[in-house]
């Protein structure tokens, strides 16, 4: 059995593919499974895995119909052997000591989440450009207080997971559009009793690539609003009070509005009235939050966006 498994979902990156295998098969710790998912890939992605696959026993692929990242990254954990689990994202690599600066970070088998940095990388005319992401894990806490979950980077590769928790707590990626990284963080940093954070940059993350998909879809575009009906519906499967409740809608409802600001003229009405439902839907399960006072005249500007939900929370209904 594998100390730690490395989930690889994979679509269409045949031209960054092989420097991600590349750091994984390099790691310092060689203790490791690569569980490789080809999501319906169309390019030669496929073969590439099959060739590093031929060279290294401890690469494993599966291959399946496109689905998208959720479905692939909860195909992968099928197959999960080892006692800790990352993700790694195909058109991502990592740094050669990441598995070791982990593992050496774990006092034992109990710590359920290892926290740790990524650098933020830019792809522009062909060159390669590499900066801090945007965490500051100088200011990060090592013991973890859910008023504090969101100093903690929102993304599902920049941890280890100890498998048995993510199995024991159910925790599983879900289908929803433009943040599928979001239901797996809440879930699995509410349900963990021991979080490590290892205070060094050890992932390199493509902020942006050529070849990428831009254009606007419509669902796509909406998703900052649907998703906070997800995560409603999380919370209220976890048993969690209403006050934090309330304290985690609050940061993405306050997501979703930014988002409308900077919509696509096309779908600015569709995420205006998107926008007032999800506030009528809040309002009446929580008589006592802020937004509840909110107002949200069409056609707002982000400043004035900014100082309308200042106003609503210094003057909104209180307990």
């Amino acid at each position: 059995m594998p100390k730690v498994s490395i989930i690889v979902p994979v679509y269409n990156v045949e031209k960054y593919l092989p420097k991600c295998l590349e750091s994984i098969i390099n790691q310092t710790f060689k203790d490791i499974e690569v569980i490789c998912v080809n999501d319906g890939s169309t390019d030669s992605s496929p073969e590439i895995l099959d060739s590093y696959a031929k060279k290294d026993s401890r690469i494993k692929v599966f291959n399946k119909k496109n689905g998208g990242l959720f479905s692939a990254r909860h195909e992968g954990m099928k197959y999960i052997t080892g006692k800790f689990t990352i993700f790694v994202d195909s058109d991502d690599w990592i740094s050669e000591t990441l598995v070791e600066k982990c593992l050496s970070s774990v006092e034992n088998d109990e710590v359920d989440v290892v926290v740790f940095g990524a650098f933020s990388v830019r792809e522009k005319k062909g060159k390669i450009s590499c900066t801090r992401g945007g965490y500051d894990f100088a200011k990060i806490p090592d013991i973890f207080n859910r008023k504090n979950i969101f100093k903690y980077p929102p993304t599902a590769w920049s941890k280890m997971y100890r498998t048995d928790f993510i199995k024991e707590n159910d925790i599983r990626f879900q289908e929803i559009k433009n943040g599928e990284d979001q239901l797996f963080f809440i879930h699995s940093m509410l349900c963990a009793k021991r979080i490590k954070v290892v205070r060094a940059n050890l992932y390199y993350y493509i902020k942006s690539r050529a070849g990428a998909i831009t254009a606007v879809n419509k669902k796509k575009s909406l998703s900052p609003i649907y998703n906070v009906y997800a995560i409603e519906k999380l919370l209220d499967d976890l048993n969690i009070e209403e006050e934090y409740k309330i304290f985690i809608i609050s940061k993405y409802f306050k997501k979703a509005l930014s988002w409308y600001t900077k919509s696509d003229e096309n779908i600015s009405t569709a995420f205006y009235n998107a926008v007032q439902e999800l506030q009528k839907y809040l309002s009446k399960n929580y008589p006592n939050s802020w937004w509840t006072k909110f107002s949200l005249p069409e056609g707002i500007s982000y400043w004035n966006l900014k100082w309308n939900i200042m106003k609503a929370e210094m003057f909104g209904v209180k307990k």
